[in-house]
């Protein structure tokens, strides 16, 4: 019983990949407006240190869900 799927187990690979692609999106979504947040932080001249810490962290999530979406052969 998976979580994204309850009741009818996995799905198969096309399932999964469709699953990982909306996760990238997600991420990148979220990664995109981390760039943006460290940007401006930096140009103004505030401290950006835990705004760079959760860009890395988007990151390097992006890097592993994409090397996971590329490995399903979907």
């Amino acid at each position: 019983m998976g979580l994204f799927n309850p009741g009818s187990g996995t799905g198969g690979a096309r399932a999964r990949a469709q699953r990982l692609d909306m996760v990238l999106g997600i991420l990148g979504f979220f990664a995109f407006m981390a760039v943006v947040q460290t940007v401006v932080l930096e140009v103004r001249g505030e401290p950006a240190g835990f705004s760079a810490a959760l860009l890395a962290v988007l990151l390097g999530l992006l890097y592993l869900v994409w090397r996971a979406r590329k490995n399903t052969g979907a």
